[in-house]
């Protein structure tokens, strides 16, 4: 959108207006494209104002984090796992730099390694120089219409390659840095939501009274002598919304149901069964623009929600947060999909990262799993993480949102009566196994999860057929665990 704005102005060089420009208006949220769509990229806004002066100020601005393929060093014993893999910086500038200074009209873009002087009140062919000795010189100006209102354009180019298209209302509209890349303006947040908005918090989670989700849950986790199988469902309803100043509070209607069972490992003889089933009100509080402890629903997040932040992740039994980049995309819906960032896509899939040597990097730890996926308008709708000897799978089944239903959504009756035909054995054949193995007794579109004996899920598969076909050669030697939705876990042993 933006591109052809700039593509059908007429360099007229027609004087803009006189009044003063500002390039950052810190009541607003700044939404970037990197690839010339209507997929925001980087979302730029102030963190911290200091007065400098009358009529100078210093605006801090929110960093991001960036993979690094350059930072090679800095693993230290805690993050060692032998992958080679990029890294990720947590605290790099986005396109505008680490901070904008205003001294009266002139504004000064603070980078790592330079600083732009925009001088605004410069009419077209005035030239400066600013620190660093990197001139710069207005080529063009233009009057134009942005975000539907009247507005003024400046076109800057700077010695050392940089360009920037100012804007009096709606600051830089378009920037080509040497040191972040070709970015454009595509949308504003703030008191009016000008062009391509990206979601905040309360976007994801923003239900009304009588909304439904309802999600199946596996667990696996390790006492002293067993390993422990949860397989359950959680179905939640909007009794009551509270809006108030930055936050929403739910009252949600919790019924739940749950089938445990455990097994000592070494003989696979039971160590106990057990049955969970209720129903209570809960209190759910969404704070809009930060993932707080209170939102159950954010995946143990705490932090901010924009591209590229980086926020902690608080994951039982882990009693310190660990880091992890998010990530977003647009759905084929036109929805904004928030996720972990993955760097290391083969086998283990961690995401989570811990602190380098160097406080501005961060390496993969072997031996954490975290995955998530939260759709605006929808919330979480998959859950899949792993620490140590415990992990945990969240899957969304079914909502009823402003009256419109997906997926499959159970009575209160059923769900509370479940654990009477959760006990029903899966047949597999062959076992031992070698390359394929038949799982009958299974339900279509039921999950299929194969765990190790530390309770690690290494494979999953949904289901398709009644006796499903499960190609396991991707699965070294060893004996595992399967278990399929509403059935007891089955011990397996892949053999060649």
């Amino acid at each position: 959108m933006m591109r052809s704005i700039l593509l059908l102005i007429a360099l007229s060089g027609s004087a803009a207006s006189a009044q003063n420009w500002a390039l950052l208006n810190p009541a607003y949220k700044y939404n970037y494209s990197n690839d010339g769509t209507d997929t925001i990229s980087n979302q730029i806004f102030v963190t911290h104002i200091d007065t400098l002066g009358v009529d100078s100020f210093r605006y801090e601005l929110n960093p991001g984090g960036v993979i690094c393929p350059a930072c090679s060093q800095g693993r230290t014993a805690a993050c060692w796992s032998g992958l080679e893999t990029d890294l990720v910086r947590i605290t790099a500038p986005q396109a505008l730099g680490q901070e904008l200074i205003l001294d009266g009209t002139a504004w000064y873009f603070v980078g790592e390694s330079d600083t732009l002087l925009v001088e605004t009140m410069a009419a077209s062919g005035s030239s400066w120089v600013g620190p660093g000795n990197i001139s710069a010189v207005i080529y063009a100006e233009t009057e134009t219409e942005l975000f539907g209102s009247a507005d003024s354009l400046k076109w800057a180019a700077f010695s050392n390659g940089d360009t920037l298209v100012l804007s009096r209302d709606h600051g830089i509209v378009h920037a080509n840095r040497a040191s972040a890349g070709h970015f454009e303006l595509i949308g504003r947040d703030g008191p009016l939501v000008e062009g391509n908005h990206f979601p905040r918090v309360i976007d994801l989670f923003n239900y009304q009274v009588g909304d439904v989700l309802q999600y199946h849950d596996e667990s696996t986790f390790q006492s002293s002598f067993c390993v422990h199988f949860v397989d359950g469902r959680t179905k939640y309803e909007v009794l009551t919304r509270t809006d108030g100043e930055g936050t929403t509070t739910y009252t949600l209607e919790r019924t739940f149901t749950a089938h445990e069972e455990s097994y000592y490992p070494q003989m696979w003889t039971p160590c106990g069964t057990y049955n969970y089933e209720g129903q209570e009100q809960i209190s759910f509080v969404v704070e809009h623009d930060s993932f707080t402890e209170v939102n159950f629903f954010g995946s143990g997040l705490r932090g901010p929600l924009f591209p590229g932040a980086m926020d902690s992740v608080f994951l039982e039994p882990v009693s310190n947060g660990s880091p992890t980049m998010l990530a977003s995309r647009l759905d084929s819906l036109g929805r904004y999909v928030v996720e972990p960032n993955i760097i290391y896509t083969s086998g283990w899939e961690a995401s989570l990262l811990c602190r380098s040597n160097e406080d501005s990097l961060l390496f993969f730890p072997s031996d954490d799993h975290y995955r998530f996926t939260m759709v605006e308008g929808v919330g979480l709708t998959y859950l899949d993480w792993f620490r140590f000897e415990s992990g945990a799978t969240r899957t969304l089944e079914g909502y009823l949102l402003n009256g419109q239903q997906w997926g499959s959504i159970w009575s209160n009756s059923v769900i509370l009566g479940d654990n009477e035909n959760s006990v029903e054995a899966t047949a597999l054949f062959p076992n031992p196994a070698s390359d394929l193995v038949r799982i009958g007794n299974t339900r279509p579109g039921a999950w299929c999860t194969i765990t190790d004996m530390r309770g690690r899920a290494v494979l999953r598969h949904t289901a398709t057929d009644m006796n499903e076909l499960l190609d396991v050669r991707i699965l070294p030697p060893s004996v595992y665990v399967l278990t399929t939705d509403g059935s007891t876990p089955q011990r397996l042993i892949i053999q060649r």
